[in-house]
């Protein structure tokens, strides 16, 4: 899934701190989501592991950025359309703010497993009807290939007008902005149960819906199989100077799910 909002884009800066113990939520079984015909074989040790799903912290910025840079960042098709980290040191300080802008909100979400290593994050920010719209800014980003996603996504923004798709009286909603899996852990619904996770948490905080920016068409099947409703989309090559993923990234989406 790529990076959504194009909210707290520029002159990120660390306003405070989330404080609050880190908050475990449940523990899995990986064995326990198998279908039932594989009970009887020779599971191996690996796939028997299991993990806790806990609240991300001010505590944990680095090591979520650290995840990010190995997992996401490199493989995310808008940061390759534009050849965002041109070689295997580099790092775009301006995505890395934008990354974790939202951290300490206390909305985001980390799957750890037993040795307390990070094996899926999905970060998350509560947003509001009436919250000022810095779009504008996008122009003052000093990364150059960053700004050319950024313009997407707040192309994303205003054109799919979110807030007309939920009732007046609402005024907050989720937005799910990244999420990624360690890649010794795809397929074993960790990032379902993680999304479940996150609309219990968008309701405790009185939000009406989820949206979630799709722009590769992994992304789009997971907001899919994930019961999101596409809202609007646009294919890439109508956006004028707009990153140009590969095949089969045709298209850039945004995805509502009402509660």
């Amino acid at each position: 899934m790529a990076v959504t909002s194009a909210r707290n884009i520029v002159n990120l800066k660390e306003t405070g701190h989330f404080e609050r113990e880190n908050a475990r939520i449940d523990k899995y079984t990986l064995a326990d989501k198998l279908p039932e015909q594989l009970a009887a074989l020779d599971i191996s040790k690996a796939s028997q592991t299991s993990y806790h799903v806990r609240t991300i912290t001010a505590k944990d910025k680095e090591r979520t950025l650290d995840f990010l840079r190995r997992f996401f960042f490199r493989d995310e098709p808008l940061n390759l359309a534009v050849n965002l980290l041109e070689t295997p040191t580099s790092r775009c300080i301006e995505l890395e703010e934008y990354a974790s802008s939202s951290i300490d909100e206390g909305v985001s979400l980390a799957a750890v497993d037993d040795n307390g290593e990070f094996v899926g994050i999905v970060l998350n920010a509560i947003v509001h009807r009436d919250d000022v719209d810095d779009s504008d800014k996008v122009e003052q980003c000093p990364h150059h290939k960053f700004r050319r996603i950024l313009r997407l996504l707040t192309h994303l923004s205003k054109e799919a007008k979110i807030w007309e798709k939920v009732p007046a009286s609402e005024n907050a909603m989720m937005d799910l902005r990244i999420a990624s899996t360690h890649p010794d852990w795809r397929g074993r619904r960790i990032m379902k149960v993680l999304a479940e996770e996150s609309e219990r948490i968008a309701k405790a905080h009185g939000a009406c819906a989820i949206r979630m920016d799709a722009t590769s068409a992994f992304s789009a099947r997971a907001a899919e199989r994930l019961g999101y409703s596409k809202v609007y989309s646009v294919p890439y090559a109508d956006i004028l100077d707009g990153p140009q993923p590969q095949p089969p990234h045709f298209e850039a989406s945004v995805y509502l799910k009402k509660f």
